[in-house]
Formats: C-alpha cells, structure tokens, sequence
C-alpha cells in the first residue's frame, strides 16, 4: 500500500449503471402477444373501481394489489369497502390471490378513486392512504401493525390529523422539506367533482412520526376545477420535489398545477408555463422519456381524445415545455403507466383506456411513438385507472387493470401476464447532489436520483442501502499486464482506494462484479480508483482471461439512513464519522430494483471533521441542569480555509459569543460568572459574531481563519494551536452568565 491524500470532492462512479443486455437479444418477437389475460385470477366480487396499486404490505417478498372503490362519476354513488388482495405467491409458489379485505383492512365505505402507499411513521412498514371522493368521508389512512401482525391495518385518518371530508381524486407521499418523512398532498375539487367553481388541493406536514398538519400557506395553490392527480416529482433540476397536477377541466393560469418546491416545501405557481391541453386529461404521467435525465410528461388526451407527451427542453431554472404532435389514435381513455415492455431503455407508454382494448405506444428514441397495442391482448372494458409489478417475480412486469363506470357486466379487475423476457437491466443512477448546503455538522445529507424500468404515479419498486466511512491515507495498488493481475486476492477495509492500472500495452476493459456489476475500459497505463464500502466478495476480472483479482470488502463502514422521497429520489443521512486531518469521507449507495438488479454509485467529500482535544471539561453546570460545550469542526488544514465553532446544552433564548487564545487557564467565576474560563491572556472575542441560542439552546459560527479577534487580528498558520471556548448569559436562579469547556486545535 501506498500514502495519498485527498482534498475537495472526486466522483469515482459516476452514475454506474452498465447494461448487461443488448436489446436487441431482450425484445420480444415481433409477433407474439406479449401481455395475457388471466380470466379469474383476482377473486370478486367485481365493483366498480377507478384506483389500484401494488405493495408488498406484508414484508414476504410477493406484491399485493390494492383497489379503491366506490361508485359515482360526477356525483356519488354506492360506497364500497377498500380491497386487499393478498398475494400468495411467495408462501405457496403459484401465483393466486385471496381476498382478506375485510380482515385487514376493517369494513369502511366511500366513494374511492385512488389509493397510494408510503411509510408515513417511519417503521420500516408499509401505509396506506384510501382517496376519497364527493365529500362524503375524510381520506382513509391506514396504519401498517408491522412486526406485531404485518400486513394487517389499523384506520387512524381522525388520530392522525385527517379529519375533513374532501372531493379528491389522487394523492402523493413525498419528503417535500426534506426532514426525513413522507408529507402528502391530496387533490381537492370542492362542492362538485368534475365542475363548480373548483378548491384548492391540500399539503399536510409529517411531524415524523405519521401525524399530519394542513399547510395551505406554504402550496399557495390557485383555485382550479376537477382536479385529478398528483404527482411529486423534481421537474427543474434542483434535488426537491415539485407538484405536478393535472386536472379534467379548462382553468385560468393553466388548465394544471406545476408548482416549483424551494427544498423546504415552499411552492411558487409556475402553472401557467405549462402548454394548454384539452379538458379530458384524467391522468399525466411523469418521467424521463428521452433519455436526457430530465423530466418529461405524457398526457392522456393532450389535444381532444389522443395521447401525446410535453418534453422539458429547459430542466434547470425553468423549466420550458415543448408539446409533441398527439398520437394518431383518437380513444375516451384514463390511464398512463410508464413501462420498458421491450427492454431497449426507455420508457414506453400503456394506455388505460374506455374501449375493446388497452393501447401500447412503444418508444423509438427522440420522442417518437409506435402503436404497438398488439402486444396486449384484447378485452372489451372500461379501464379507469392500471398499474404494472411483478406479480408472480419472474423477473418481468405485468399489467393491472381496474374496471368501473361503463357497463357493470364488465367491472371485473384484470391481471395481464408478461410473457416477455425479464429484466435484466440495473436501475440507473441519473445522478447526486453533494452533501447539504452549508455542510458544516452532521449529519450529511444527500440525493440521489434514479430511474428504472417501470414507473406509475412515482412507484418504481426500487430499494437502496448505503454506507460510508473516513477515507484511509492508503491504497491498495493493483496492476494489470498480459500475464494477469499482480494480485490474486486482497482485504480490503473500508476506507481504503484499489488503484487499478492497465499494465497491458493496449485498451482492457475490466469487469468489476460482485453485489452489482459495472464494467469500465482503461487505456495503456491509464488508472482507476475504486472505493468499496459494502461488505462482501467482489471479482476484478477481464474478459477471456482465467486471471482475476477478489476484493474481500471487510466490515466496518457507518450505515447511512436511507429512505425513498419520492419522485424517483432517495435521500440518504450520513451520521457522524470520526475523520482524519484531511477531512475527506467516501460515500456509497446500492439501489436495486423489483427483480433483484442492482447499481452503485460512489462519491468522495470533505469534511466537516470534529477538531481537537477538548478540555477543562465538563463546564459548569447551567440553569437547564446540564453543562455547556462546545466542539469546533471543519478540517485542520489550514489551506482549507474551513473551520466552525458550536456550542449546545445552553439556556435557551440568551445571547453569547465565542472566545480564542493561544494559552490555557482555569479562571473559576471571572467577574462573578457561575463558571470556568478556560483560556488566559491573551484572550480575542468573537463579538462581532453574538449569538443567540434559540429554542434549542445552541449557537455556531463560522470563523475567519485568517482574522482571529485578538488586538491586532492574527491569522491562523500551519503549525499553530488555538484554544476555543464560549461565554453566554444565564439565568440560574438569578442573571448571571457562564461558559462552557474548551478545545484545543492545532492545525497543519
């Protein structure tokens, strides 16, 4: 092994997601039918139904399908209980569905029109959230029992801060301000579904433990008529979510909702920039359709009753849309599920439709479209809305159907099997953001973008682990020549680079496999770094060549918490790693799909490190029964330019300041203060940076580094050692002040 250090951030893997399959190898034949009907797979009795969605509610490996229903297009009809069919799948090894609604879900009537799913109060378990319509019943929330008895739901809609009747036809889960919970927003069409003079739909914070307060201040959304759906997802760019709405209806300032989020779940109506469509969209969807990692959208009815996408040709700041001509087939249809049926990369579209069959519209690349509805077979029926999951898990995606409206004769859900070859392809990782704004404590907190081979209303079945760990000053070296690798075998521990160089005189690509699998070409004497922090056995191999180096990737990274936001995002919290003198950390996140295919993505940043030797420690004890102190973070290197003091366990709401000095000392009550200065002349103080401590009893600054308050300024100098401490006012029982320990720094 050899020395090295590290400064700034380098992208080691940048959106890793080599594809294993050409596709022409994956496409189906031309001629075959490729999605079937299962005529009584899913048991009745057959209402109408115009939501369904596909969850593994019971943790066994198989997805359930979930139904809401309840009759009424304008107006409300007969309420219907919601439906859970429990797949069996994984138990019994053939695919068959019972229907245990009932016994799950408890006997509550509405008028259903969707149904989502997310977990609201952060247990690792999946919720359920039941839209309903009219204004007859508030939103039905679902609690998930969990460990005690999975898959069986407690109703806390009235407990959880739910508690008015609304007129709603879709919803969406999302970490709209980025705390680590999944907020909600719900469609409102007010006194009449599909007319009146319309509502406003509703945002409703998660405290973080699944109780819910309406925040109508912060959507700021227009009034507008009939609306429809609800889509989360980042259209310009900047790592949050913003709202997407469409709605059945022409209204002012655009017929949709596009609502632009500012990362805290702040909106501002970008609405109007959208381009008019007809009044019949039922559904969008929303998704990167060209393959250029920006959010495009495909709309039901874009121009009369025809089908047709919006291309975003701005994706940062904007974002600006461009309307495609609309598709040739002109048919009354509800529904848009993003599918890659033929495995070439992209997304193609089905098409839920009131008419003698479904309709499939196949991606060619550059936004052009081909009727491939053959691939479906046909039933006569009214689709009101359809999903797509692998529901027997071999590998490929089936279509869901549900049926309502039209012709009860007909209402029966459907289940059409893919009989297509499966997929192979790993999730892409579109990209990452760096660690948060001002990353200056922990944890750190990242995105990270994706996108994968199915999506339908933000469900995409993807999942994700992450890791982390301080970047060692050391390197593992291996090289490559015509006789092989120069190792067989190393033990890597994490933190640790491999430097793999191409000894051999020509071009190799390489083979790196193991929990996923990526390929990457090196020229002659050209170097690669590779960072591997996930535990296990990985192959470093070339193709043709019985030579092949095992990476043996030892325990002892930091989990990273990782939950989905949303919107084809993971947002992953980094907690605090003990870091050496060059502040530098490595990052890695596995993100896998339904199938099991999986991509890494790996990043390196720097800092904030925890600095120094505190002493004098523990403070005096203040007037909240416990001792101040304080901890000064950033990197040691002072061509870094990066250092911060924080202070935490003071009163709240008093003011205070930092202090620094060269020399220690143990001052007991200076000038009648309850506690210990730590520092001797010469003292500086950092008042021109007073602080107040807030609610949370905490204060932080960011020092110059290259002024330190002392008479006259000194700048800090490779080589020196500093003593920091904090003073602050108090009131135990009487007005008094205080300080907390120390910290001695010494930089390099």
């Amino acid at each position: 092994m050899a020395g090295r250090g590290y400064g700034g951030r380098v992208t080691l893997l940048p959106a890793n997601s080599m594809r294993l399959l050409l596709p022409l190898l994956l496409a189906p034949a031309a001629t075959a039918q490729q999605f079937t009907y299962q005529n009584g797979l899913l048991p009745g009795p057959n209402r109408w139904a115009e939501g369904v969605t596909a969850a593994d509610v019971d943790g066994d490996g198989d997805l359930d399908l979930l139904f809401s229903e309840g009759e009424g297009f304008a107006s409300a009809g007969a309420q219907r209980a919601c439906r859970l069919l429990v797949n069996q799948t994984v138990p019994t090894g053939t695919l068959a569905f019972t229907d245990e609604s009932t016994a799950r879900l408890g006997s509550y009537l509405a008028n259903g029109k969707n149904v989502i799913s997310g977990d609201v109060n952060g247990d690792g378990w999946v919720d359920l959230l039941f839209v309903n319509a009219f204004n007859t019943q508030v939103p039905f929330l679902f609690i998930n029992r969990g460990a005690s008895q999975p898959g069986y739901f407690d109703m806390e809609s009235a407990t959880r801060g739910l508690t008015e009747a609304l007129s709603s036809g879709g919803a969406a889960f999302g970490d709209l301000d980025d705390d680590g919970d999944l907020d909600l927003i719900l469609s409102d069409s007010g006194n009449s579904y599909l007319g009146g003079a319309g509502a406003k739909p509703r945002l409703y914070r998660n405290d973080g433990t699944g109780h819910f307060t309406e925040d109508a201040a912060s959507l700021g959304a227009a009034v507008k008529k009939a609306q429809m759906d609800v889509q989360l997802v980042d259209v310009d760019g900047d790592f949050d979510l913003d709202f997407f709405g469409p709605n059945r209806a022409s209204n002012a300032g655009g017929n949709h909702y596009l609502m632009l989020n500012d990362g805290t779940g702040t909106f501002t109506d970008v609405s109007s920039t959208l381009p008019s469509t007809s009044s019949s969209v039922y559904e969008a969807e929303a998704g990167d359709l060209d393959g250029d990692t920006d959010i495009d959208l495909f709309f039901v009815s874009l121009s009369g009753f025809r089908e047709g996408h919006v291309e975003n040709v701005s994706p940062t700041g904007g974002p600006q849309w461009q309307a495609g001509a609309p598709l040739s087939v002109q048919v009354d249809d509800n529904e848009i599920v993003l599918l890659d049926y033929d495995n070439d990369e992209d997304y193609d579209v089905i098409v839920g439709s009131l008419s003698s069959r479904e309709y499939l519209w196949q991606n060619n690349g550059g936004l052009t479209w081909v009727n491939a509805s053959g691939q479906i077979q046909a039933v006569s029926d009214s689709t009101l809305d359809a999903t797509a999951a692998d529901l027997d898990n071999d590998g490929d995606y089936d279509l869901i159907t549900a049926q309502g409206e039209s012709n009860s004769a007909q209402w029966a859900n459907k289940v059409y099997l893919n009989g297509g070859s499966p997929d192979t392809i790993p999730p892409v990782i579109v990209g990452a953001d760096a660690p948060n704004a001002g990353f200056s404590s922990w944890p750190a907190v990242l995105h990270i973008k994706t996108r994968d081979q199915v999506l339908d209303d933000g469900v995409d079945y993807l999942r994700a682990k992450a890791w982390a760990a301080p970047l060692s000053d050391a390197l593992w070296a291996v090289d490559y020549t015509a006789a092989g690798f120069s190792a067989s075998s190393i033990s890597v521990t994490p933190g640790e680079l491999v430097q793999v160089t191409n000894g051999s005189g020509g071009p190799v690509e390489f083979t790196l496999s193991g929990l996923w699998t990526e390929r990457f070409t090196l020229q002659a004497n050209q170097s690669a770094d590779k960072l591997l922090l996930f535990p296990g056995a990985f192959t470093l191999s070339v193709a043709g060549q019985v030579s092949a180096c095992t990476l043996s990737v030892q325990q002892g990274a930091t989990p990273a918490s990782v939950m989905a936001q949303g919107g084809q995002q993971f947002r992953a919290s980094v907690p605090q790693l003990s870091l050496g003198p060059s502040s530098a950390w490595g990052f890695q996140i596995l993100v896998r799909d339904w199938p099991g295919n999986g991509t890494a993505y790996t990043d390196v940043f720097t800092g904030p490190a925890v600095l120094g030797v505190p002493y004098c420690t523990p403070g005096v004890s203040n007037s909240t029964g416990q001792p101040g102190s304080i901890r000064a973070i950033g990197s040691a290197w002072v061509s870094d330019q990066s250092l911060m003091l924080e202070a935490a366990g003071l009163p709240s709401s008093q003011f205070g300041y930092f202090l620094v000095g060269p020399n220690q000392g143990a001052i007991s009550q200076p000038a009648g203060s309850q506690g210990v200065l730590c520092l001797s002349a010469p003292i500086g103080r950092f008042s021109s940076q007073v602080q107040n401590t807030g609610a949370a009893g905490q204060m932080g600054i960011t020092v110059d580094m290259g002024a330190l308050p002392l008479n006259p300024v000194v700048a800090i100098q490779p080589g020196d050692t500093w003593n920091f401490t904090a003073w602050y006012r108090d009131q135990n029982p009487t007005p008094t002040s205080n300080f907390t320990d120390a910290v001695q720094v010494s930089f390099q």
